[in-house]
């Protein structure tokens, strides 16, 4: 796996207001590649309808924190064309907005999936094409689970993360342990620091 400069096209994660899900992903990712080859890769997140110029929401912050993850400079910021068009593969809370996301770029739908989903897409991958790739892994990635949409057997109810905000506090650790085996998945793969997906048991 190569390298990656700051300007290479990154990672957007991305939810509704950008104060609990989508920074979660984002900096969880960012905090998981550090020290990796893909250190250098912009790691971001936006909201579709973002609480724009706000804090992490105290739960998610709280939880980032106890983690050894630094929240204090992030401020929620609003999904717009140029962002996703920037984007090497968008990663999305719901199905709500990954459509929102096709509508502001068609373009882009092929690199466009909710994080769940492409985490499940990803794994079938049976002869090692992640592995064998030479375009770079976010292209590997992106174009492969492109390919496998349908292949799954999951529930597509599955691809949604609940948002916990203005949910019962129990909802924040819901919503965490359906981020974070996800968010594992795609940093080990971007990394390079597993080489083959493999099919959950």
């Amino acid at each position: 796996m190569k390298n990656f400069q700051s300007n290479s096209p990154g990672i957007l994660f991305v939810c509704t207001g950008n104060i609990a899900r989508s920074p979660f992903m984002a900096l969880t990712l960012a905090n998981r590649l550090a020290g990796t080859s893909a250190v250098g890769l912009p790691v971001t997140s936006a909201g579709t309808y973002a609480v724009t110029g706000s804090r992490i929401h105290p739960e998610v912050a709280a939880e980032l924190q106890a983690r050894g993850i630094e929240t204090s400079d992030f401020v929620a910021t609003q999904l717009t064309a140029d962002r996703v068009l920037n984007a090497g593969l968008i990663l999305t809370a719901g199905r709500e907005h990954r459509r929102l996301v096709a509508r502001l770029a068609p373009q882009r739908r092929n690199v466009t999936f909710t994080l769940r989903q492409f985490a499940r897409l990803i794994q079938l991958d049976p002869v090692g094409e992640i592995r064998m790739a030479t375009d770079g892994p976010l292209e590997a990635l992106a174009q492969l689970a492109n390919r496998n949409r349908g292949l799954s057997s999951g529930s597509q109810d599955d691809d949604d993360i609940t948002d916990p905000v203005n949910a019962p506090r129990r909802q924040f650790a819901t919503a965490f342990a359906a981020m974070d085996p996800a968010i594992s998945l795609v940093g080990d793969l971007v990394s390079g620091l597993r080489d083959q997906p493999r099919r959950p048991a």
